[in-house]
């Protein structure tokens, strides 16, 4: 059995409750893993060579919210062929009752990825989850603080932060989250069916 040692994640919508002000009715996590060294730097060169095909510059960064309709096309048949997995968590916040996370938006990131760690489905052995520097507000000293209630270091040893435009398993987790967001808070669901092969978990919270 494959262990997995490193993870993306990334989310879609927000953790705000002030729905009459612009606040989405979902937030939408997806982490992303793949099972080897190997697989991981196919997928990112071929995001590399898909970014000189369209004509884009290096440091162009694959965004959901901000790619046209023909590139998100383009970059979800591309990595459908590649070897790679993930995991989703879908929050309905409107449902969502528990004084404890409707008050503490960062609490309720924690939480939401805890339950997508919690299964251990693939196995984790002492897995770096690496997050985009501005996912959620949230620091990862805090992050790290809040997962040690509930996950092992034998699990996740550490999170780290980085800028999504520099990492394209990031941008990868983004467009997995962009897609599933789209069919939740939009009805549509063109792209998150592109992605139906590589769902390992969907998780309604």
């Amino acid at each position: 059995m494959t262990i997995i040692t490193k993870l993306w994640a990334d989310e879609s919508g927000d953790s705000g409750f002030k729905f009459t002000s612009g606040s989405s009715r979902y937030l939408v996590i997806a982490i992303v893993y793949t099972y080897s060294e190997v697989a991981t730097r196919t997928i990112t060169a071929a995001i590399s060579d898909l970014k000189r095909s369209l004509g884009l510059t290096g440091d162009y960064e694959f965004k959901f919210s901000r790619c046209s309709n023909k590139f998100k096309e383009s970059f979800l048949l591309l990595v459908t062929s590649l070897d790679w997995q993930y995991k989703v968590i879908i929050i309905d916040k409107k449902n969502l009752h528990a004084p404890a996370l409707v008050n503490h938006p960062q609490q309720l990131y924690c939480e939401a990825v805890r339950r997508l760690l919690y299964d251990n489905n693939p196995p984790l052995k002492k897995a770096v989850l690496t997050m985009d520097e501005a996912i959620a507000k949230i620091h990862h000293r805090e992050f790290n603080s809040v997962l040690r209630q509930y996950v092992s270091r034998n699990l996740v040893k550490k999170v780290r932060q980085v800028r999504s435009s520099s990492d394209e398993m990031i941008q990868l987790a983004d467009m997995v989250s962009g897609s599933i967001f789209r069919q939740y808070e939009k009805g549509s669901s063109i792209y998150s069916n592109m992605l139906t092969a590589k769902e390992k978990a969907r998780i309604d919270f």
